[in-house]
Formats: C-alpha cells, structure tokens, sequence
C-alpha cells in the first residue's frame, strides 16, 4: 500500500461485504485507492500507530474512512472516540457504512463525530450505486 495514494480506509469485518465494496468501486471505474482493514485494532495501529516502531501509523491520512459498527474486538463506536480524540484524526472524515437499522445507533455515531451514516444495501445492484455516491460526495477532486 502506498499511503500518499490511499483515497479510502475500509474497516470491515465481512470479507464478503469487503469484496463487494472493492469490486463496485472498480465497476464503476473509480480511480480510487482502497486499503481494507478487518477491525478496530487494525485500523487505529494503521491510523494512530501500535505499540511498535514497526506498527507506526501511515504517514498520510486517507481522504475518507468507511466504518463498520459491529465488530469484533474494537467496535466503530469505539475507533470513532479514539480518532476524534486525537488531534491528527479530529478532522478525518468518517463515514459509519453499516448493516444497522437502529435510530439509536444513528444518533450515537453523529454524537460521536461521524460525518456521515450510510446503511449497507442488500443488493449488487443498490451496493454499486451506494458506492458511486459515495464517491461523487467524497472523493471527487474539488
């Protein structure tokens, strides 16, 4: 991975969901780079550095993170406190993409900071236009 090129971070525990996420983008022939992670602990080491000189964090931020909430071992609530609680990540987009239905999760993640909460579509079909959207509101050159 090359971290000046890297345009999304997802972090999602489904290598399904994943998969899908990564072919839609190619689908619609998006120029983007995507690098995926499978949980929290992954993605915080990748964004705030681990324990280890060896585990620093990218040298360059991604230009949006796609966030999972229900997952194992640190949860989307929870990277989210941690990103917004440092200073280097505060003003990181985040986007919660996730299966949730609930109200409550919706109102908890904006409380925490997200910038935006999209519910993960059933279909290929809903998936790829899902993913083009999130394309021309995040990643277009401005």
């Amino acid at each position: 991975m090359s971290p000046s090129a890297l345009d999304v971070l997802l972090v999602e525990d489904s290598p399904t969901t994943a998969e899908l996420f990564v072919f839609s983008l190619k689908s619609i022939k998006s120029a983007a780079t995507i690098h995926v992670v499978r949980d929290g602990v992954e993605a915080l080491d990748l964004l705030l550095g681990g324990a280890t000189e060896d585990e620093s964090a990218l040298h360059v931020l991604p230009r949006l993170v796609l966030l999972d909430l229900h997952m194992p071992r640190v949860n989307g609530f929870e990277v989210l406190q941690h990103l917004r609680a440092n200073e280097r990540t505060r003003r990181l987009p985040v986007v919660v993409y996730s299966s949730s239905d609930q109200e409550s999760d919706r109102r908890e993640v904006f409380r925490l900071g997200a910038d935006g909460y999209i519910r993960k579509p059933a279909g290929y079909k809903d998936f790829r236009e899902t993913v083009a959207q999130l394309e021309r509101d995040w990643l277009r050159a401005e």
